[in-house]
């Protein structure tokens, strides 16, 4: 995915790359949320999260994407960045199978203020209704904390699939 997501920012043309999961919806009027914030000086920022599907455990993991913490900062809250700061980057680093978005972002973010819009991207409940919640949120946390701690992407992404009992 990273080298997909590299691939498509070398082949845009404008001054602004948008990061979009397939699974992602985002709001209306997104383009001119994104304006907003690039006026008021923030390079790269994300909408809140919000699912479709009314479960109150959903909605509780939608409602910590207003908070500016790490863990809640995954791209399926779509990502968006000037082309300056992208480059700056030097995009995703191509030998993560995942959690390409936190090592990005953690780049990204020590170049420029960080921008968490109120609007929301709807997101498909999918995975949460296949391989239940408590099941996707443990896989989660198990995962970002070993990748806090440096274990490598490969064996994550296998852990992952297992926790989450598919290949």
């Amino acid at each position: 995915r990273a080298a997909q997501m590299n691939l498509g920012a070398r082949e845009a043309t404008g001054d602004v790359l948008y990061f979009v999961h397939a699974d992602a919806l985002p709001p209306g009027g997104y383009l001119d949320t994104i304006e907003a914030a690039l006026t008021e000086g923030y390079p790269i920022g994300c909408f809140r999260l919000g699912f479709d599907s009314d479960h109150p455990l959903l909605r509780f993991n939608a409602y910590c994407t207003r908070f500016d913490l790490p863990f809640f900062r995954g791209g399926d809250q779509t990502l968006f960045v000037t082309r300056t700061l992208f480059d700056q980057t030097g995009g995703y680093d191509e030998g993560h199978v995942l959690m390409e978005e936190y090592d990005w972002l953690r780049r990204a973010r020590r170049l420029g203020r960080f921008y968490i819009a109120k609007e929301t991207v709807t997101v498909s409940a999918r995975k949460y209704e296949t391989a239940s919640y408590l099941r996707v949120n443990l896989a989660n946390a198990v995962v970002f904390s070993l990748y806090s701690l440096g274990v490598p992407t490969r064996r994550l992404r296998q852990l992952y699939g297992r926790l989450l009992k598919r290949d």
